[in-house]
């Protein structure tokens, strides 16, 4: 039996760099994690790894503002269910703020919109966590 070499299709790992997270204090304890870029196997760990270095005692609600987000795949909704359930368990709510189909459809399809208070704009997430809007 001749072996038939195989391609990847998932092409080379992806740049870690394609993403940043920026945190900024938004008042009464709340962060505003503004992510930009994609969101997928390659950089959804760095997402993850810098709220979850945020110190717990000193966050009382997170607001993602994913309306930067061009790409978001299974990995990245995963590190999403991830961080909620984090800030479930430090008990300060989680907010997102998105507003376009590459963040809004894995979730539908997922059946996970429901899971994420999700607004379209900042003042409208960080009113909804109790933080007065950040300037921006």
């Amino acid at each position: 039996m001749k072996q038939i070499p195989r391609r990847s299709s998932l092409g080379p790992p992806r740049d870690p760099g394609l993403l940043s997270v920026t945190i900024t204090s938004s008042g009464n304890g709340c962060l505003l994690a503004t992510v930009v870029g994609e969101l997928d196997a390659a950089t959804a760990p760095a997402l993850d790894a810098e709220i979850r270095a945020l110190p717990d005692e000193t966050t009382s609600a997170l607001v993602l503002d994913l309306t930067r987000v061009g790409f978001c795949a299974a990995a990245g909704v995963s590190t999403l269910l991830d961080l909620l359930e984090l800030t479930n368990s430090r008990g300060a709510p989680l907010a997102l703020v998105a507003d376009s189909a590459p963040v809004l459809r894995p979730l539908a399809i997922l059946g996970l919109a429901g899971h994420f208070p999700t607004f379209t704009s900042r003042a409208a997430a960080l009113a909804s966590v109790g933080a007065a809007p950040a300037s921006s």
